[in-house]
């Protein structure tokens, strides 16, 4: 064999030899099969219900530090508050039992090709019974970056890990802190307190449940308006912490609060929630009064207070949705007419829902003309409050035009209204409320006369 054809086999031989390099270097690194070709391979399992602490630490970031105290977790480093339970319970639910796409390496003989040598990230969970702490580590992405390295420490095997699995432990301290100030729930309070800017006011749940205001006059409180301010405040967490001790609260106003909260809860206790200035739009300074943490919420709390007692007032006439009403009773010229709502089987023993007059004279009714009645009714809205009214006669209240009895079912009050008119206006009362409501007359009469045909 001539010399130059030799020379061109070793050439040959050395190109094949580079591109099976290539090929072993890249299928040790390669992507997993698709889904339906691989089983999921287990690289730890944590039992999070012996689960005592977490740590969590990522280059270039603060440490985070979980510790287990009783039933709660609180956050110990870099600072000390309590935690986010559902935050913990979420990091657990992936320490449980983390699983990778592939097994990478048995046993690499370099980790830094995979970042391993130092780990961008590891998590690490302390469990009772376990000999020594469980902590997983994760190196650099895979070529297309849909996956990520990863091994448990103190094991040389590299596996394939979706980066999203990583991406649930990437928590900043925050993240993971109990941001609810108040921590209350709604069904809980049984009075409100709330002063704002020249206004002050006080609600109650009466003895039927119901929500009254108490202060600055006893009059009815709107049940889905109340519900909705107590509904921001059962979920109201803090976006950011202005300062974890504050001695000095006049930098966030707070040394003369702005707005404020306090809720009376069942069983005895309250909560108390002052509002101060705002450091950037849409968010205010807050604090659970006699804590010195400063808080930056959200605008929701200030929005729904800066609108008022007015917005919290019942300002439908009778506070109700017609299919809770069973029962209707009309007192009006002298003449009482009584209303039943039943419910029957049809001949395919289907349950039907019926109206009937039961007086005077017993007469099936149509239940669309029944329904018409009391939108009517329950759509009458209150055009002003006479929170100061004089006498019954002012308003013809004296001697009602009409007395109306809603009968609600599942065991909840009655609702009556007398319907009173004067000079052309036409007027409401609710028993036990000191106001006097001032309303639409023509409505008023279109809702009686629908009454009146049944």
């Amino acid at each position: 064999m001539r010399i130059r054809d030799f020379w061109k086999t070793g050439v040959l031989l050395l190109a094949f030899a580079g591109v099976f390099c290539w090929i072993w270097f890249v299928e040790r690194k390669q992507e997993p099969k698709p889904e339906g070709e691989r089983e999921k391979v287990a690289v730890l399992a944590v039992d999070k219900a012996k689960a005592k602490e977490i740590s969590l630490a990522a280059a270039g970031a603060d440490a985070i530090r979980l510790v287990k105290e009783g039933d709660a977790w609180k956050v110990t480093a870099p600072f000390a508050a309590p935690a986010d339970a559902s935050a913990v319970e979420s990091l657990l639910t992936s320490l449980e039992k983390l699983e990778a796409n592939d097994v990478v390496a048995e046993q690499p003989p370099d980790p830094a090709e995979y970042g391993l040598d130092k780990p961008g990230r590891t998590i690490t969970a302390v469990v009772e019974g376990a000999p020594a702490p469980l902590a997983v580590e994760f190196g650099t992405k895979s070529p297309d970056g849909s996956n990520v390295y990863a091994r448990a420490k103190g094991s040389p095997k590299v596996y394939l890990v979706p980066s999203w699995v990583e991406g649930s432990f990437e928590k900043k301290p925050f993240d993971l802190r109990d941001r609810n100030l108040l921590k209350v729930k709604r069904d809980a309070v049984k009075t409100l307190e709330i002063t704002g800017p020249g206004e002050s006011y006080a609600l109650a749940r009466d003895d039927k449940g119901e929500w009254v205001f108490t202060r600055p006059v006893a009059t009815q409180a709107g049940r889905w308006s109340v519900d909705g301010l107590l509904g921001t405040l059962e979920s109201l967490r803090m976006d950011a912490v202005a300062a974890e001790d504050a001695r000095d609260l006049k930098p966030f106003g707070l040394d003369k609060p702005v707005r404020s909260v306090t809720l009376g809860l069942a069983g005895g206790g309250t909560r108390k929630i002052e509002i101060g200035s705002s450091p950037e739009d849409r968010k205010y300074h807050a604090r659970a009064a006699s804590s010195t943490l400063v808080a930056v919420i959200p605008a929701a709390l200030v929005d729904d207070l800066a609108k008022g007692m007015k917005e919290l007032r019942a300002k439908r006439v009778v506070d109700v949705v017609t299919y809770e009403v069973e029962g209707v009773e009309i007192e009006a010229e002298g003449k009482k007419t009584v209303l039943a709502r039943t419910k029957q089987k049809d001949s395919e023993g289907l349950e039907q829902e019926k109206w009937a007059r039961t007086a005077p004279g017993k007469k099936d009714l149509e239940r669309s003309k029944v329904d018409d009645a009391l939108f009517k009714l329950t759509g009458l809205e209150v055009q002003e409050f006479v929170d100061a009214p004089g006498a019954d006669a002012a308003y013809g209240l004296d001697a009602p035009a009409a007395t109306v009895t809603l009968k609600r079912e599942q065991g909840k009050p009655a609702l009556s209204l007398r319907f009173g008119k004067k000079d052309g206006a036409a007027y409401a009362r609710r028993p036990g409320d000191a106001a006097v409501l001032k309303l639409d007359p023509a409505k008023v009469d279109e809702a009686l006369k629908a009454f009146k045909e049944l």
